[in-house]
């Protein structure tokens, strides 16, 4: 009767667990895509970079694959997003428009996709910590909740969010050696950025490691380095014709003035970066980073080698907004603390059940190979995991026997024993003040004591990081406002050249010619008049230090080859005398 009663207690736990994942994602997908669409419909998105994705996508479905016009001038070179980012994914992305045409398509879809992550979340946990179903589901509230995940989907939209949950997938899959789809998630997590083939690289060197298969895990390295090094080295300075060969470099001119320059310079004074890049806001970046799961990430380090490329990205720039934590740029960090913050608090329960002598059957966090029958092997035959190893074994062999290398360690031999011998003291004496209260707190009040630690760590999280989450979201619902910009866009003829405000610009990129005032040509525009139809402005959103020059301009343009169509809530519209009815 007992183990009757245990087994319905443990299956309603389970239950209850999947019941929470499913309000959970259910609460997310309804608020986020209502916060996202709110943004659009009250013009808080912005041309960076929801127009530039919507223009692309639109233009990419019409047989113009990456083009772009929002720098009319174009100071990128060529009007093709290959000129800044190598996206692929882009390609299948154009497909949400092949019925109709609306950049909210696109935030919706941004925020079903980021929900599904909460899946493999929930289920890596329930894999790594089975007896602790309702673990799973809170480990999937704070991945909902974390500010990162939230600021990557309220931000307009951008192809490299999809990487969170495809990296998520990867691992899934891989962890129950689903290796068909690890490798299709593996590449469309690459096809979202050029730098993501570098983490796919990492993550393969993990399933070498990890999990024991090295033939794939070498062809995931080798091809996600040649991936991204012929994106970077070749494609974006095919396109991009600056001197420096990448349009986003002056992030990085602290390190030398190109690429090649920084290298050299990091050879040869390693200090800069302490000097240059230590500081309390990336130290307050990382906090934020691995707060929101309990700093329990930090217990697995090597699960967060692939967000080494990303982690570079963001603390080595001198833009803010690569280290305030909320935007698209922490998108392949999150799958990868998610999964640390998983291996890192089962280690937790593995410890706890070791002080307490207790037997606790859990996964293992490295997976051991399949076996291969001995009558599956030919004679003679050596697989290509015991080829490296044999390969390692035989280099280690060789340096071991070489005097300067026997010398050295020699030497060092004392140092290292005594680091090594203290530090096994130090634990010792550690673990020994611990056992008055692990003996106190059985496994199944640990269990408790877990979900309240990541909760509140979740939380308090949130609440850091919510007033700058708030400055992303809507503050209003529309109203006439909204409505009377509506009548203004309503006006302009939907293959007419425009150039538009930032906050307008969203609403009016589905076409072929567009770009942000106070651009007013395009040069991609064929013939001698490269200068736009018409130009709309919002002035109540221009920041207070440009509205002196941006009237300025406008009223110049009034007085020339444009007149004022209409004005209404300080939004004005201007149309080119040539084309339309001035009035």
């Amino acid at each position: 009767m007992k183990r009757i009663h245990l087994r319905t207690q443990q299956f309603n736990s389970v239950q209850l667990a999947w019941l929470l994942l499913i309000l959970a994602v259910i609460v997310y997908v309804i608020v986020m895509s209502y916060q996202s669409v709110l943004r659009y419909d009250t013009f808080k998105a912005t041309a960076f970079d929801l127009g530039n994705m919507d223009q692309a996508i639109w233009n990419t479905l019409h047989g113009r694959f990456f083009v772009w016009t929002n720098q009319g001038d174009n100071y990128f070179g060529p009007p093709t997003r290959l000129a800044q980012h190598v996206e692929p994914i882009l390609i299948p992305l154009s497909l949400l428009y092949i019925f109709h045409a609306d950049p909210r398509i696109l935030l919706i879809f941004q925020t079903l996709v980021l929900a599904s992550g909460a899946l493999p979340v929930f289920l890596l946990t329930r894999k790594h910590l089975p007896e602790w179903p309702l673990l799973a589901a809170v480990m999937t509230f704070a991945y909902l909740i974390l500010p990162a995940l939230l600021g990557v989907n309220i931000f307009d939209f951008h192809p490299i969010a999809l990487a969170t949950p495809l990296l998520l997938y990867a691992i899934l899959a891989i962890t129950y050696k689903r290796y068909f789809w690890f490798v299709i998630a593996c590449v469309l997590a690459a096809a979202t950025k050029e730098e993501l083939p570098t983490v796919v690289a990492l993550l393969g060197f993990l399933v070498i490691w990890k999990y024991k298969t090295p033939r794939l895990g070498t062809i995931l390295f080798i091809g996600g380095v040649l991936w991204s090094l012929i994106a970077v080295a070749f494609i974006v300075p095919h396109f991009y014709h600056g001197t420096q060969h990448n349009s986003f470099w002056y992030r990085y001119q602290a390190l030398g003035s190109s690429p090649s320059a920084a290298i050299v310079n990091i050879l040869f004074h390693p200090w800069i970066l302490i000097t240059t890049f230590v500081s309390f806001d990336r130290i307050y970046y990382l906090l934020n980073i691995f707060r929101g799961t309990g700093f329990l990430a930090l217990l697995a380090p090597e699960w967060l080698l692939p967000t080494l490329p990303n982690f570079a990205i963001n603390l080595l720039g001198d833009d803010k907004l690569l280290y305030t934590g909320i935007y698209h740029y922490n998108a392949p960090i999150i799958p990868f603390v998610m999964m640390a913050s998983i291996i890192g608090l089962q280690r937790v329960v593995k410890l706890w059940a070791r002080w307490r002598g207790e037997a606790v059957v859990l996964p293992s966090d490295s997976f051991s190979p399949a076996k291969v029958q001995a009558g599956e092997r030919r004679p003679g035959y050596t697989s290509f995991p015991d080829r490296v190893v044999l390969t390692y074994q035989s280099i280690f062999q060789a340096l071991s026997t070489r005097p300067v290398v026997t010398r050295s360690l020699a030497l060092a031999q004392p140092h290292f024993s005594g680091v090594t011998y203290e530090g096994r003291a130090q634990w010792k004496r550690f673990g020994e003040r611990m056992e008055p209260l692990v003996k106190a707190v059985p496994l199944k009040t640990f269990q408790w004591i877990a979900c309240a630690w990541i909760i509140a760590m979740a939380l308090l999280n949130y609440a850091y990081m919510a007033p700058t989450l708030t400055n992303l979201m809507a503050t209003n619902t529309p109203g006439t406002h909204e409505a009377r910009i509506g009548q203004l866009l309503a006006q302009i003829p939907p293959d007419a050249p425009v150039s538009a405000g930032t906050s307008l610009n969203p609403h009016l990129t589905e076409r072929q010619y567009i770009t942000i005032f106070p651009n007013v040509t395009i040069s991609s525009i064929p013939g001698s008049d490269q200068t736009v139809k018409y130009i709309i402005v919002d002035l109540s959103t221009v920041f207070p230090e440009d509205k002196i020059a941006t009237v300025k301009a406008l009223n110049q343009l009034s007085q020339g080859r444009f007149c004022t169509l209409k004005m209404a809530d300080d939004v004005i519209l201007l149309g080119r005398r040539d084309v339309v009815n001035c009035p």
